[in-house]
């Protein structure tokens, strides 16, 4: 009864609550910086009277401006000279500058005697230097060094001064406040010629090895494996010993904050500082890429080294990893308000590492320290991951870079193409015509695509306007300024919209979806009756648009598998309907729009090449239970290109020896004529070329079982769900022989579908191969029954192309593109690719055409199957790329090498804190395989790694999802 209002509260209240908390958030911190600011302009006299207050200090007439010199007034120098016997001429010389932590007030008593002035004291006034290496200072007598130093000595650090250890920065920063308030109040105030020397400065061996370890950091990140390697290894040493114990230059929050209040020391002061901060903030803005984390921070290294040390690696819960993030902010949000209250980056920094290395810390930092070395031993990257502030800031700070760069690259791509968007192209046309037909696709195979060209090309011939798009590129702000739109879509999975149309589904089914009076429309739909939810995304839509209150031009059409002759019929008819329709404004036509190019190739479903089988090779030894093949066949002559992630279509022909079986279950003469197409042929030749005989569906099962009558059939069909599976899980062949019956030719042919050609990944480049198109395939084939009633099936088109057809025959295929599938544009772009089994058959083509044409880009592959001896598909392809680079890492799951089975979504799960790391950067995703289990698995394990390395709620993380699918960052080729 409780949990009703408490989710109304979380859904409802839950998001104001946390705009008001960011709201409140960033208020308060600008309010702090504010205050600071104002609070910390220096009063300079009253810092020296507090200080020195046995002298009553005026400023000098004769210069006011930094370095402020004070004097004691009249009186107080009579009554001190009569007190102590002092001499006149004496004053107090301000100076200011920056140490390892913030700016520093120094006041410096001098003394002017006949021929010189010296020095008497230096007094800290004020300060926001890190107190322990300020305590440093003072505890090794740093300041009494400059008494009885004249004011025209050079002051040179390690020659006239001592630099302390431990706190070198702080020793320069307050040696050059000294001698530049001395140096310019000798020459300013006491009129002195300049007899001192300029400190001269010079790149030495640290500032050497700090651009060294910048140079392997970037060698680690974008270098080819085989050349990071090493420095890989040596990387984590060298910044835990040089960056942690030498120069303890570790980011902290401090050092962010001091960037943003203005404490940045000079550069010859502090050239290591400006080497890393510059170094990381420059790879954020110019590459976008997180530098310091994982790979210059020290304390990493030390979590790391823990980790080793203990095996022990516990997981975080999605939940804790969220309110970690909370505790994150929290913590730093309360640091940041100190730090600029009191102007002091020290005050606020509760990150234990600086301390650790140095040995010196505030309080706080002494527990927190055993703490989070603790944690290490149990979690990995404890503190990186729960606590630490500078990773999340800088990986947000990433996360911007892409997104404006992103926003900047499509501006400028439109500025330097002159070319505006295909929405845009298509929402101009609008003011060209009224009456036009739009026509929508939305495919996840091609053949959706295929058809809306078709009917395109129909409405050309007869002079319609006409526009077309894929349904993710149109503008549903359009809709209501349409007046004629045709729907060609297809349904994905178990009723889904095909991916892309799931924004203009989401916009049309929404609450606000507008209201369409105006709209004449009709639906094209293509689906598979061996599901249940036939044609559902395409009946969805005409359901929608009628609620609307669109008009329907045309009833809808539900295609099955075989759709061509359906499609054609319903074409045709359209076009009577639009003629009568759009005749008026055929004058005016607008010219076609095409948002995702006209198809041109030659070679197509119903015109194929005849190509030459060239190789048809075992991938796997005899012992292994799946036949796998590498298929390649002959384009020459063809003049077809194709890209790398395309698909081809092969025409296939069924087994002649099952066919005559199942025409003798039947009781069919093999010679009987029939008519398919208008020819004339054998029953036999037909079942051969013409009709799919391997995949059954539900429909041929109804009718079968109606027409044999046997018993156990016309059972099986009253089970809605029970009859589905069974079409998945056997073939015609083998229901026809295990139910045999006397059927007329007619009587069969009408019960059947269609051939249809089959679909495969092509894999391989012609950048590599030429003339040539690779296939990867697993023979389909299963044994049905026991003993002398066994039999053996294979698979259509796996059994024609890989155990029937002859080397050097010929097979009609044709080339489809596959857009939704494609490299990225930069051969820069990182790609992640996942493909158990065959479905790495694309990846295969990647890696050819990367290596081709020496992209750049780096590449992660996520293969499986079961047995790593026995089916490790291409292992010597893969370990060259690995070798020369091209592949940047390989991570395997063999499913059946150990008891417990591993797969392809256990390795992403386990690399998860990289595998995120990679998507921050702008990697591509890139899936292929089983689309009910495997892509789905590897789906879920996708979205478990970006909410718990991402630290986000489940929410956050299907939102990060859904812009990855929107940039075209996560793209499936599934099946």
């Amino acid at each position: 009864m409780n949990k009703q209002p408490a989710t109304f509260m979380k859904k409802n209240l839950g998001p104001h609550l946390e705009k008001l908390w960011l709201l409140f958030a960033w208020s308060t911190l600008i309010l702090a910086f504010i205050i600071g600011h104002i609070a910390a302009k220096p009063d300079y006299l009253t810092m020296a009277k507090s200080h020195f207050s046995n002298f009553n200090l005026v400023p000098s007439k004769d210069y006011t401006s930094l370095p402020v010199v004070f004097v004691p007034s009249e009186d107080s120098q009579s009554n001190q000279s009569n007190a102590s016997g002092g001499e006149p001429g004496e004053a107090v010389v301000i100076a200011a500058g920056t140490g390892y932590g913030g700016p520093f007030v120094l006041g410096v008593r001098a003394l002017k005697g006949e021929n010189s002035a010296r020095i008497k004291e230096v007094v800290v006034l004020s300060h926001k230097e890190t107190p322990a290496y300020l305590q440093k200072l003072i505890n090794n007598n740093f300041f009494r060094q400059f008494i009885n130093k004249s004011v025209t000595d050079n002051f040179l650090l390690e020659e006239d001064v001592d630099g302390i250890s431990g706190a070198t920065v702080s020793s320069k920063g307050f040696t050059k406040a000294i001698s530049e308030a001395l140096h310019k109040g000798a020459q300013s105030h006491l009129g002195y010629e300049k007899t001192w020397h300029e400190v001269e400065w010079s790149p030495g061996l640290n500032e050497a090895l700090m651009v060294a370890l910048f140079l392997m950091v970037l060698v680690v990140v974008y270098a080819p494996r085989n050349i990071a390697k090493p420095f890989k290894l040596i990387l984590p040493f060298a910044s835990l010993a040089f960056v942690g114990f030498y120069v303890n230059a570790s980011i902290s929050l401090g050092t962010l904050a001091g960037i943003a209040m203005g404490y940045v020391p000079e550069f010859r002061q502090y050239p290591i500082w400006w080497i890393i901060v510059g170094g990381v903030l420059g790879g954020i803005l110019l590459l976008g890429r997180n530098l310091y984390c994982g790979y210059l921070c020290p304390f990493s290294v030390i979590q790391d080294l823990l980790q080793k040390v203990s095996g022990i690696k516990l997981a975080l819960r999605p939940g804790m990893a969220r309110n970690a993030r909370r505790v994150i902010y929290g913590l730093s949000w309360l640091a940041l308000i100190l730090i600029f209250l009191s102007r002091h980056p020290a005050l606020g920094s509760y990150e234990p590492f600086g301390m650790m290395f140095s040995l010196q810390g505030m309080g706080i930092q002494w527990y927190i320290l055993p703490f989070s070395l603790l944690g290490s031993f149990f979690v990995p990257q404890f503190w990186c991951r729960l606590f630490c502030p500078v990773g999340l800031y800088l990986s947000e700070a990433v996360r911007l870079q892409h997104a404006t760069v992103r926003t900047v690259g499509n501006i400028l791509v439109k500025n330097v193409t002159g070319r505006p968007s295909d929405s845009k192209i298509i929402a101009d046309s609008y003011s060209k015509a009224t009456d036009t037909l739009t026509i929508l696709f939305a495919s996840q195979t091609g053949n959706s695509k295929h058809l809306a060209y078709q009917l395109k090309a129909s409405c050309d011939a007869n002079s319609l306007p006409v526009r077309i798009a894929s349904m993710a590129d149109y503008d549903t702000d359009n809709l209501q300024r349409e007046s004629h739109l045709i729907i060609v879509t297809s349904t994905y999975g178990e009723g889904e919209p095909p991916e892309s149309a799931e924004g203009f589904y989401h916009t049309l089914f929404a609450d606000n979806a507008p209201q369409l009076p105006d709209l004449s429309y009709s639906i094209l739909a293509l689906g598979d009756t061996s599901y249940r939810f036939f044609c559902k995304t395409g009946i969805d839509f005409d359901e929608r648009l009628s609620e609307l209150g669109a008009q329907r031009l045309h009833e809808r059409a539900e295609c099955d598998v075989d759709y061509d002759a359906m499609a054609d019929t319903w074409i045709t008819s359209v076009i009577k309907v639009l003629q009568n329709r759009l005749e008026a404004s055929c004058a005016n036509a607008v010219m076609p729009i095409e948002s995702t190019g006209a198809e041109q190739a030659y070679y197509n479903k119903a015109r194929p090449f005849s190509a030459r089988l060239l190789c048809n090779d075992r991938l796997a030894p005899d012992a292994c239970e799946k036949d796998f093949r590498h298929i390649a066949l002959s384009l020459e002559g063809s003049g077809i290109q194709y890209q790398p992630g395309d698909l081809l279509s092969v025409w296939f022909k069924n087994d002649e020896t099952e066919v005559a079986t199942l025409l003798a279950n039947l009781s069919i003469p093999a010679d009987v004529e029939v008519e398919v197409d208008g020819n004339i042929r054998t029953i036999s030749q037909a079942l051969i070329e013409n009709y799919e005989l391997t995949q059954c569906h539900p429909a041929f099962i109804e009718k079968y079982a109606t027409l044999s009558q046997q018993a156990e059939l016309l059972g099986l069909v009253a089970d809605f769900d029970g009859v589905r599976d069974y079409a998945r899980r056997h073939q015609i062949f083998e229901l026809v022989r295990l139910y045999p019956a006397r059927l007329t030719a007619e009587q069969l042919l009408s019960s059947l579908r269609r051939l249809t050609p089959r679909k495969y990944s092509i894999s391989s480049s012609q950048s590599d191969v030429g003339e040539e198109v690779h296939l990867t395939i697993a023979v389909v084939e299963y044994m049905s029954g026991q003993g002398v009633e066994s039999h053996r099936y294979v698979g259509g088109a796996s059994g024609y192309l890989c155990q029937r057809l002859a080397l050097n025959a010929e097979v009609n295929i044709f080339v489809e593109e596959n857009e939704h599938f494609r490299q990225p544009e930069h051969g820069d772009a990182s790609m992640i690719m996942i493909g158990p089994g065959t479905g790495v058959a694309p990846f295969r083509a990647f890696m050819q055409q990367r290596a081709a044409q020496k992209h750049t880009g780096k590449s992660w592959l996520f293969f499986g199957n079961r047995n790593e001896e026995l089916d490790y598909l291409y292992r010597d392809e893969w370990q060259q790329h690995l070798d020369s680079g091209v592949l940047t890492r390989m991570d395997l799951a063999f499913s059946r090498d150990q008891q417990q089975k591993i797969y392809v979504q256990h390795r992403i799960e386990q690399q998860g804190a990289e595998f995120y790391g990679w998507l921050e950067q702008g990697a591509y995703i890139y899936i292929c395989g089983d689309v009910s289990h495997m892509a789905v698995d590897v789906e879920k394990a996708i979205l478990q790694v970006i909410e718990l390395h991402g630290e986000m709620s489940c929410d956050e993380a299907l939102k990060y999802y859904e812009r990855l699918k929107h940039e075209k960052r996560l793209l499936k080729d599934v099946y």
